[in-house]
């Protein structure tokens, strides 16, 4: 390594600069490894900021790809033969294409960052799969919303809360007595969580929640102070005021999709001359059909409008949500009901479980201006239950208005809910708000809006 040598002048009183004596202090700066090389990636994403800051301490000459375009570039068939996945971040140094992030940071970040004996590796390699595998989801959860990425489902961002407290809660007792996470100087554990955590350090955990983790707090403002780490990522502010959802920036990154757009006018085609054809007995004529029923066509009009009930659900908070509904739900108008799947015990895989609701709402696609849904997946594969609440038109079951919306509601169990009834009301409440945790015993997993 380079050794250099930088001389103050220190007073021997009090230690502060001045007259007295000179003293010398010695900064490793990193050798050169040879891991040399091009990094693929989208700009601010922090995997590969993540593996940039590992670089500046591997001492690695890492150039990001000038050219390279998210969804474009890594779809294009000279990138997938160097990288069949087609992810990003992707590395290429000397013939050597990597296509993960830890592997890559590992690659270019040199010995040092990897631990330098088996069980700091180990407890390493640890550190960053929690990261990625707990801390980002959750951050996630937080924080897409307040994007404008992710609607605001109070329910998912709960969620969200939930595991960052109790991710950070574990993470301040092992800081108690320790500056960095394995050892005596900064390794790859630190650099990922550090980075994985800034966002939720500058825009979510104000000085109130940072105090609550006063060891995360001082070790996180340690690493992200470094020399290596400013200069990619510079300064970092800490938050003052808790981000909120952005309903303008939801709906600017998620446009609704517009109807009856004028079709473009085609030339009239040249008709070829009609050949001669022996003349047919004329068929005779068909009954004439009988003209297909619209939905709810015998009800008159509600006060309760479903689009400002749905506009309402994504853009606007709770109190708003149930001023509206309270003013204009009028039973037999609309009404609530309760849906509890009827065979939980073959509900066995999640993806298996979500697949179910995605099918139903796709086959449930002409009911969208009649019906608001929301159903929610609780408990671990192997032991899942499904459940949810539905606001509908009519007084009676809406699912039974069409034949084509009775496919999969005949595999639930619907019970209608009285919203003069509080424990019932409460229900439907909780339900809109995203304040369900649980169902018998089970943890909320996952929620499908419809």
């Amino acid at each position: 390594p380079v050794i250099i040598l930088v001389k103050a002048v220190v007073s021997t009183q009090s230690g502060h600069y001045g007259r007295g004596e000179f003293i010398t202090t010695r900064y490793a700066m990193p050798a050169k490894n040879g891991a040399d090389g091009t990094l693929y990636s989208y700009p601010n994403n922090p995997r590969a900021q993540l593996i940039q800051i590992s670089a500046q301490y591997g001492g690695s000459d890492v150039q990001m790809a000038s050219n390279f375009e998210f969804g474009v570039t890594n779809k294009s068939a000279e990138f997938l033969a160097k990288f069949p996945f087609g992810q990003v971040p992707a590395f290429e140094s000397n013939g050597v294409c990597l296509n993960d992030t830890m592997a890559i940071a590992s690659f270019v970040g040199g010995s040092d960052l990897r631990g330098s004996d088996e069980v700091s590796r180990a407890t390493i390699t640890q550190f960053m799969n929690m990261a990625e595998t707990q801390l980002f989801p959750a951050a996630c959860q937080v924080l897409y919303p307040c994007w404008g990425l992710m609607p605001n489902n109070k329910n998912v961002v709960n969620k969200g809360h939930e595991n960052i407290k109790s991710f950070m809660t574990v993470l301040d007792n092992h800081l108690l007595d320790k500056t960095y996470l394995v050892g005596e100087s900064v390794t790859l554990a630190d650099l990922t969580l550090a980075v994985y955590m800034r966002d939720l350090y500058s825009m979510i955990l104000d000085e109130g929640r940072r105090n609550s983790f006063v060891n995360v707090t001082r070790w996180f403002t340690t690493i992200i102070n470094q020399d290596e780490v400013l200069r990619i990522l510079g300064p970092t502010s800490l938050c003052e005021k808790p981000a909120q959802f952005d309903a303008k920036l939801f709906q600017q990154n998620n446009p609704k999709p517009q109807k009856n757009a004028p079709k473009k006018e085609q030339a009239p085609k040249k008709e070829a001359p009609k050949k001669e054809e022996p003349k047919k007995e004329e068929p005779k004529p068909e009954a004439p059909k009988k003209e297909r029923k619209a939905p709810f066509s015998n009800l008159p009009p509600a006060k309760l409008s479903m689009d400002t009930f749905k506009r309402m659900y994504w853009n606007e908070e709770m109190p708003v949500i149930s001023k509206y509904f309270d003013e204009n739900f009028v039973d037999g108008e609309w009404s609530v009901w309760k849906v509890e799947y009827k065979y939980q015990n073959e509900l066995k895989r999640t993806t298996t479980t979500n697949n179910l609701v995605k099918g139903m709402f796709q086959r449930l696609e002409s009911m969208k201006k009649f019906a608001f849904g929301l159903m929610y997946v609780f408990g671990n594969p192997g032991d899942q239950k499904l459940a949810g609440v539905w606001l509908g038109r009519g007084g009676d079951n809406f699912f039974y208005e069409d034949d084509n919306w009775t496919i999969d509601i005949e595999n639930f169990n619907c019970t209608k809910l009285d919203m003069n009834k509080p424990e019932e009301k409460a229900l439907w409440t909780k339900f809109v708000a995203g304040e369900i945790d649980d169902w018998e015993g089970r943890q909320f997993e996952k929620d499908h809006i419809f």
